[in-house]
């Protein structure tokens, strides 16, 4: 439940995360990258101001409110559940992290996801 951001081998951020259910819908485990970025147009609304897109797809959902079950990191409007297994497979994190990390990871940028 904790995220680390590395940049030429420097810890430049750390930041508790929220993940999938374990026993219902987890965050699949391996290394992974970013494949895409959208800004959300409410930014207070359940995914945050932004929402990364991974190359990960849930291996329980094959679809997702319309989409293919792809992964992904993104804001969110309770921070309170941070730390936690909430989502149905997403990393959740606090909407100014995302914010900041939306100006500064591109697309291509590798994402390990460990248990």
């Amino acid at each position: 439940h904790l995220m680390s951001v590395w940049r030429q081998g420097r810890l430049v951020e750390r930041a508790p995360v929220g993940v999938g259910r374990r026993a219902v819908t987890p965050t699949p485990f391996g290394l992974y990258y970013i494949t895409e970025l959208l800004k959300q147009t409410d930014p207070g609304g359940i995914y945050g101001p932004y929402a990364f897109g991974l190359s990960a797809h849930s291996n329980v959902l094959h679809e997702f409110a319309g989409g293919n079950g792809e992964i992904g990191i993104h804001g969110t409007n309770e921070p309170r559940l941070l730390g936690h297994d909430v989502s149905h497979g997403c990393i959740r994190i606090r909407n100014d992290v995302v914010t900041r990390l939306a100006g500064e990871l591109p697309l291509g940028t590798p994402v390990q996801i460990e248990p």
